[in-house]
């Protein structure tokens, strides 16, 4: 049968060439049809490499099992990594099903993302890197720096949404707070009032640590009060954090907006909580490996 007629996933992710020729060869020998995919090739070049290894191999995917124990007996690597999440935490099996029976030219048109459709992927851009996610194989990889947010529950969730229910709408130009979304003054109380003071706490009289954080993940330093970045978190949802630092009468504080559209592309305030989440953890993640500015 030729390879075109097949339904290609990936298997395992490849560190250089020698270690591709050597898991082609066994699983050609098994008969199992092999496509060597080298990230150096892909349109996405200055994502993949050298960040997430020198390329893949996929297969057919009814043969995907029997190619992942061949590959796990020739690197003797355990499988922990590949679990799809960390913890008790997992994503409901109907999104990933709901992804996999969707029009991917409609999602691209409506979450401004793209789709390789021969390795079966979306490419969402996240802040100043990508996200990977394989509806076929249920995996999500974040490029970069960043690759240990991969597994990040919250992160999972809110991108499967986001490809799910993004709205083709423009952004309203007007900011808001958690607050003044339908409903926020009630939920952002309590349990899920946001966490802004972890903001607070890392960053109290020393900005130029914020800014290089904000600056290494694609902020953009705007003139609204305090000190203000803009961040592109997905393609259609920015937001903005606002940090007032401490003086004679005030504590430090800090604050997030956002477009008034978000709801359009979050339907639940749970995901605009656990959006805010993530962005926290990054801005803070990448605080402790940027060198601080004075």
């Amino acid at each position: 049968m030729a390879q075109t007629q097949f339904q290609y996933v990936k298997v395992h992710t490849l560190s250089n060439r020698f270690e591709a020729d050597v898991i082609e060869d066994a699983l050609t020998q098994e008969g199992i049809p092999v496509l060597v995919r080298s990230f150096v090739e892909t349109p996405y070049t200055g994502l993949f490499v050298p960040q997430k290894g020198w390329g893949r191999i996929m297969v057919p995917k009814e043969m995907a099992d029997l190619a992942r124990e061949i590959i796990s007996g020739l690197t003797e690597k355990e499988e922990v990594d590949d679990l799809p999440f960390a913890g008790d935490w997992q994503i409901e099996p109907r999104l990933w099903d709901a992804l996999r029976q969707a029009d991917p030219g409609e999602i691209t048109g409506r979450a401004l993302v793209e789709y390789d459709s021969e390795e079966s992927v979306y490419v969402v851009p996240f802040l100043h890197t990508a996200v990977l996610c394989y509806p076929e194989t249920e995996e999500i990889e974040v490029l970069g720096r960043l690759g240990h947010f991969s597994k990040d529950f919250q992160l999972n969730l809110v991108i499967l949404h986001y490809l799910l229910s993004a709205r083709d709408k423009p952004l309203a130009n007007k900011w808001v707070s958690e607050k003044d979304l339908p409903g926020g003054g009630l939920f952002f109380t309590a349990a899920h009032a946001l966490p802004m003071e972890s903001l607070t706490g890392a960053f109290d009289a020393r900005l130029g640590l914020m800014e290089a954080a904000a600056r290494s993940i694609g902020g953009e330093k705007v003139n609204m009060g305090g000190l203000c970045y803009r961040f592109r978190i997905l393609p259609r949802i920015p937001i903005l954090i606002i940090f007032w630092i401490r003086d004679e009468e005030f504590e430090p504080s800090s604050h997030i907006l956002f477009d008034e559209t978000i709801g359009a592309h979050l339907n639940s305030l749970d995901l605009v909580y656990a959006l805010v989440n993530v962005f926290l953890d990054v801005l803070l993640d990448s605080a402790a490996s940027v060198p601080e500015s004075n």
